[in-house]
C-alpha cells in the first residue's frame, strides 16, 4: 500500500544489487518522505551484492529509519549470513517459493479464484501446457481469459483455448501433442512456429526423444499390468501429465514407438553430421512417426 499512499516519483527508490552500494541505499532510506508516511526503497537481486556491502546493510537493520521501508529481494540468501539474521530479527523475512511444475494447475485454479472466477482442472492444465511455468505470463493470460469471458464465472478448457492459442507463441508442448496425436500437418506447423521463435532443431529433437520414451514407458507398463499411479511415479510425471500422455500412447503400438526411437537416433546422427538438410531430415522423421498406414515407423534414409 506504500506506493498507493504517495507519489512514486518522490517517495520510491530502486537499486540493482549487482552494482548497488550499501551507503547509497541507506542514504535513500534515511531521506524523509515527501508525500507519504514512509519512503519505499527496493533492492532487486540483493544476493548479488558483496558480503561486505550486505554487512553494512545488516548494521543498518539494527536501527532502521522509521520513515522508510527497505525491501531486499533475492533469489537465495544463506540463513547464516548477517543480513539474513538481522532482517529475521525484525520479523521481516518472507519466502516465496515458486510452485513445482506439478503444482501449477492447482496454482492456476487458485489464481482464478482470487479474481472471482472458477477455472476447472482441465482448463488449468490447458493453460499451463500452453503458457509454461512463467507465473507472470500465467497471470497475464488469466486476465485476458477473464476479460474475454465477460460476465461468465465458470471457465474451462474452451475459454482458455479461445484466448491463449491466439495470443501465446508456439511452445514445445503444442508440437509434442500434435506428434502424439499423429497429426503430421499440425506437428509440421508447430515446428515452423518453434523455429521462427528461436528454438533449435537439436533442442526440439531432444524433447521429442524424451516424449517418445515416456510414451513407450506408458505402453510397456500397461502391457505388464502396472497401475497408472505406479507408472506415473516411476516415470516422474504429475497425474495430469500422465493422463495427457496416456491418451497419446493409445495411438501407438510398442513396436512403433521402439522403431520411432531408433529412427530418432538415426535422424540425430544425420543432423549433427550434415548428412542432408537437418530440417528436412527432422521433418521426414516427424512424418514417419505420424504415419497411420499401419506400417512400422520407417527409417529416415
Amino acid at each position: 500500500m506504500l506506493a498507493a499512499e504517495g507519489d512514486p516519483d518522490f517517495d520510491f527508490d530502486t537499486f540493482a544489487g549487482e552494482n548497488a552500494r550499501a551507503d547509497d541505499i541507506i542514504a535513500a532510506a534515511n531521506t524523509l518522505p515527501f508525500m507519504a508516511p514512509r519512503r519505499l526503497v527496493i533492492v532487486r537481486d540483493a544476493d548479488k551484492m558483496s558480503a561486505d556491502e550486505l554487512g553494512v546493510l545488516a548494521s543498518y537493520a539494527g536501527n532502521p529509519a522509521d520513515t522508510a521501508c527497505l525491501v531486499l529481494a533475492a533469489t537465495s540468501v544463506a540463513k547464516n549470513m548477517k543480513i539474513y539474521k538481522a532482517v529475521d530479527a525484525l520479523g521481516g523475512v518472507s519466502e516465496y517459493a515458486a510452485p513445482k511444475k506439478s503444482e501449477l494447475p492447482g496454482w492456476a485454479v487458485a489464481l482464478f479464484k482470487t479474481k472471482g472466477r472458477a477455472l476447472d482442472r482441465e482448463g488449468a492444465e490447458t493453460l499451463v501446457r500452453a503458457v509454461g511455468k512463467d507465473l507472470r505470463r500465467l497471470e497475464s493470460e488469466a486476465d485476458k481469459i477473464i476479460a474475454f469471458a465477460g460476465e461468465k464465472t465458470s471457465l474451462g478448457r474452451d475459454d482458455v483455448i479461445a484466448v491463449v492459442t491466439e495470443t501465446a507463441p508456439t511452445n514445445i508442448f503444442e508440437f509434442l501433442d500434435a506428434l502424439g496425436a499423429r497429426d503430421a500437418a499440425a506437428a509440421l506447423a508447430r515446428l515452423d512456429g518453434l523455429i521462427d521463435g528461436g528454438d533449435t532443431l537439436l533442442g526440439i529433437q531432444a524433447m521429442t526423444l524424451r516424449h517418445l520414451r515416456s510414451l513407450l514407458g506408458i505402453v510397456s507398463f500397461r502391457e505388464r499390468g502396472i497401475s497408472a499411479g505406479e507408472a506415473a511415479r516411476t516415470l516422474k510425471l504429475a497425474d495430469w501429465q500422465y493422463r495427457n500422455l496416456a491418451r497419446q500412447a493409445d495411438r501407438f503400438r510398442a513396436d512403433e514407438l521402439s522403431a520411432a526411437l531408433r529412427a530418432a537416433a538415426e535422424a540425430e546422427g544425420k543432423m549433427k553430421t550434415s548428412q542432408g538438410d537437418p530440417r528436412l531430415v527432422f521433418e521426414r522423421f516427424i512424418v514417419s512417426v505420424c504415419d497411420r498406414s499401419g506400417r512400422t515407423v520407417t527409417r529416415t534414409g
